[in-house]
């Protein structure tokens, strides 16, 4: 597949069969994140893959911490007019999609806090820095892992809900206060026939909103 159209063709899965994927697959694109550039070549990365009862109990975590870890936070304050449109609409048609997979749209946030259900999760760990170094290598080797995922035929969803609740991860995983979170990726195969896994996306064009300066 040309890269461009894989890069297309990568889009956030929020419904997954149960199979679990291979261990290998998982692994093949790890591997890919580990390709990804970081600053001065530190590769300032680790992945804590979760499957099965440790999933379970960290998607429990989740859900019965994250309402007291939400009151101290305000993500979605200050968002610029066009940003907070496209937020509405991308929540817009996920409760759409819930009410056409019979889902109630109510229950779509547990289901966030949960992986997605997906048979498998991947934690991105760095160590804290007061500059935005580690976080953005990270970005980049998400990213690796992201497109590697879908050339391999599963799905992926980048999720920073479930970060929100890192304290009580970490402290559960044994993660080392020195230490951060940063995202958490549902990773599984797409139900494909899932209203979730099939609406349509938008992206502004880049014409519309780059600067060509010469």
């Amino acid at each position: 597949m040309d890269m461009l159209e894989l890069i297309k063709s990568r889009r956030s899965i929020r419904r997954f069969e149960k199979r679990m994927p291979e261990k290998e697959l998982i692994m093949k694109c790890l591997e890919a994140a580990t390709w990804a550039p970081s600053a001065t070549n530190q590769q300032p990365w680790e992945f804590i893959v979760l499957t099965g009862t440790a999933l379970e109990k960290v998607n429990l975590i989740n859900q019965e911490n994250f309402a007291e870890r939400m009151q101290s936070l305000d993500p979605f304050s200050g968002l610029p007019e066009e940003y907070g449109k496209r937020q509405q609409d991308i929540f817009r048609a996920n409760i759409e999609a819930a009410e056409k997979d019979g889902f109630d749209p109510k229950d779509y946030l547990e289901k966030t806090l949960r992986f997605c259900d997906a048979p498998a999760a991947v934690y991105f760990v760095t160590h804290k820095r007061d500059d935005n170094q580690y976080v953005l290598s990270n970005a980049a080797a998400i990213e690796n892992f992201l497109l590697a995922a879908t050339a391999q035929g599963l799905g992926t969803c980048w999720l920073s809900v479930v970060i929100v609740c890192q304290q009580d991860v970490k402290e559960h995983l044994r993660i080392s206060p020195e230490k951060e979170l940063i995202a958490g990726i549902a990773v599984g195969y797409p139900a494909t026939d899932s209203a979730f896994n099939t609406f349509d996306r938008t992206r502004v064009p880049a014409d519309q909103i780059t600067i060509w300066l010469e």
